[in-house]
């Protein structure tokens, strides 16, 4: 009898693995469709206050990726690609904020590209700025699909693992975007 309740479990376990991929998947698929410009993605980071000065663009077109699907999906595989590298801590001029930044970046570019190996690349780079307790930092940028499919703009701090709001000085402090 046990085993029979142990396999049921196992079971179901598998299909809800495999249900949910299977969500994430369809999630992945329509992210992969909202193709945009590198102006667009420009219109998008001046509508919300970003100073473009200094900003690089390096493709033309980008893909805008939902935020839910990057915390269920890349997120968890981010923290491992972190052990991979040695960044489990911050250290100074090693693996300091510039280097997390960084890494999110080219993580979240060759993840979708490994899925979708035709299509643009994520809207995600690196950007500098001054934080409100002071001093200069570097964290994520994306341009994510939003719902109504208006893009939005998300800041995602790779060293902390997750999404974060920045106050509107901190956003007009930006100093430097890189995407």
């Amino acid at each position: 009898m046990q085993t029979i309740g142990l396999s049921a479990t196992i079971l179901i376990i598998l299909f809800v693995i495999a249900k949910v991929s299977f969500i994430n998947k369809i999630q992945l698929d329509k992210a992969v469709q909202d193709t945009v410009t590198n102006l667009e993605v420009r219109s998008y980071l001046v509508s919300n206050g970003v100073s473009i000065q200094s900003t690089v663009f390096a493709d033309p077109e980008y893909n805008l990726l939902a935020k839910d699907w990057i915390e269920a999906n890349a997120q968890p595989d981010f923290v491992l690609f972190l052990d991979e590298l040695g960044f489990t801590k911050w250290e100074k001029n090693n693996s300091d904020c510039d280097d997390f930044s960084k890494a999110f970046t080219v993580f979240l570019k060759s993840y979708l590209k490994k899925l979708y190996p035709d299509v643009a690349s994520p809207a995600v780079g690196e950007i500098y700025y001054m934080q409100k307790s002071g001093g200069a930092h570097a964290i994520n940028i994306i341009v994510l699909r939003g719902s109504g499919g208006l893009a939005t703009i998300g800041f995602f701090e790779p060293q902390l693992q997750r999404f974060v709001t920045l106050t509107k000085k901190e956003i007009e402090s930006i100093y430097f975007v890189s995407i």
